[in-house]
């Protein structure tokens, strides 16, 4: 299961050397294939409502109630919702059938303050930039992919299960 995070962390690393803390929500719908997981792949197309499937709008209602400004789009398996709640931009992927196949959330807040404990302790001195959590539907496991950079380095590390591994780093 780890080795599906690590790939997952990998498209986080493509993503984040070329996304900036100020990251668009066109981006992120424009770039869908990038950020998702091995369920999504080839070009993604913007759909409107009545396209998708009654049980993904039924779910993602249940799941998500009080947001607003949803912009779906079809994928090759599937949907994605992608909406900004909170200062957190989030992809919701759901398959054909309406089933829930993983959240992808974007935003600096997202770590607990005890994985930031983590960090401050593994990395000293190092601010944090970017920080994507994903969550596979069938999986408990959470995962982080976070950007994080002193004076001399840009790092990009994951986290699952509370074991943290630089699976990135840029000199600068």
């Amino acid at each position: 299961m780890k080795q599906s995070f690590y790939a997952i962390g990998m498209l986080m690393l493509i993503v984040s050397g070329q996304v900036s803390a100020q990251t668009s929500k066109t981006f992120f719908i424009t770039r869908g294939s990038v950020l998702s997981s091995p369920f999504v792949s080839g070009n993604v197309a913007p759909v409107a409502v009545a396209k998708v499937a009654t049980t993904a709008l039924e779910r993602f209602r249940k799941d998500y109630k009080d947001v607003k400004n949803v912009e779906w789009t079809e994928l090759p398996n599937g949907y994605r919702a992608c909406f900004l709640q909170d200062a957190v931009l989030t992809a919701v992927d759901y398959t054909k059938k309406g089933k829930l196949y993983s959240e992808i959330h974007y935003g600096r807040e997202l770590l607990t303050p005890y994985i930031k404990m983590q960090l401050v302790k593994t990395f000293d001195g190092l601010q944090i930039r970017e920080v994507t959590k994903v969550k596979i539907a069938d999986f408990a496991t959470m995962a982080y992919v976070v950007v994080l950079e002193d004076r001399t380095s840009l790092k990009t590390v994951q986290i699952i299960e509370d074991e943290i591994s630089v699976i990135h780093e840029i000199e600068k």
